[in-house]
């Protein structure tokens, strides 16, 4: 007779953290890196990570069980995840903040567009990065809010790191989204092309839920398309 064992399986993304995600990047760098060829190690592994599972406890778990659960981890990370400006977090204290992106892109500051330069691109820093691109929400007004100054990513960096990763990866995806946007504009050699880049520009945009994030890519194109002008 099967003994009964209890697993805490996240049913969505939004119950898995940051940190949880950051942790496990650094076993599949290590597990590539060394040339490891053992699939029932990573597997163990991810319930360990995803599951807050001891190691030892996926030994013992029945095999049915077992493979369902990791068929199941592996199907989240086929989900969709929309951006989404604003969510809810509790704070060391157990008090509930409400954050939300930065609402107009087009007015980031010189020392956030350089944190976030400097950490986007690094799991090991993301949740400095979503600090950056995340505060809290000091003005709520109608559906439009206003979050507070930046001051470095010293004050939430270490919350960040329980931010939900469906969240995460819906920021992550639509800066790469439009960054890539902005790379083929700059590629274009007609003013024509440019055009046509500016119009893709705010199709995309439009598709998100923020307006400061559409304002900010026009912004940009808008610029490159002028200073094209200007040359001819």
């Amino acid at each position: 007779m099967e003994k009964e064992f209890n697993i805490d399986v996240p049913l969505h993304l939004r119950g898995i953290k940051l940190s949880q995600y950051q942790q496990w990047i650094k076993i599949m760098n290590k597990y590539e890196e060394n040339g490891i060829d053992d699939e029932k190690y990573l597997k163990a592994k991810m319930l360990q990570v995803f599951c807050a599972l001891p190691i030892e406890d996926t030994h013992k778990i029945p095999l049915h069980s077992f493979d369902g659960v990791v068929q199941h981890l592996g199907e989240l990370f086929k989900t969709d995840t929309p951006l989404q400006v604003r969510f809810s977090m509790e704070d060391p204290k157990g008090e509930k903040l409400e954050l939300g992106m930065i609402p107009e892109l087009a007015e980031m500051t010189f020392g956030e567009y350089v944190d976030l330069d400097t950490y986007i691109n690094d799991w090991d820093n993301m949740h400095k990065a979503m600090a950056v691109l995340f505060r809290q929400v000091v003005i709520d007004y109608k559906g439009a809010y206003e979050i507070a100054e930046y001051e470095g990513t010293g004050k939430l960096a270490s919350l960040m790191l329980d931010m939900p990763l469906d969240i995460v990866f819906g920021a992550i995806n639509f800066m790469k989204r439009l960054a890539t946007v902005l790379v083929k504009a700059s590629l274009h050699s007609s003013e024509k092309e440019m055009t046509k880049a500016l119009q893709q520009a705010y199709k995309l945009t439009s598709e998100e839920s923020t307006d400061g994030t559409q304002q900010f890519t026009v912004w940009l194109m808008e610029k490159q398309l002028e200073s094209m002008k200007q040359r001819s």
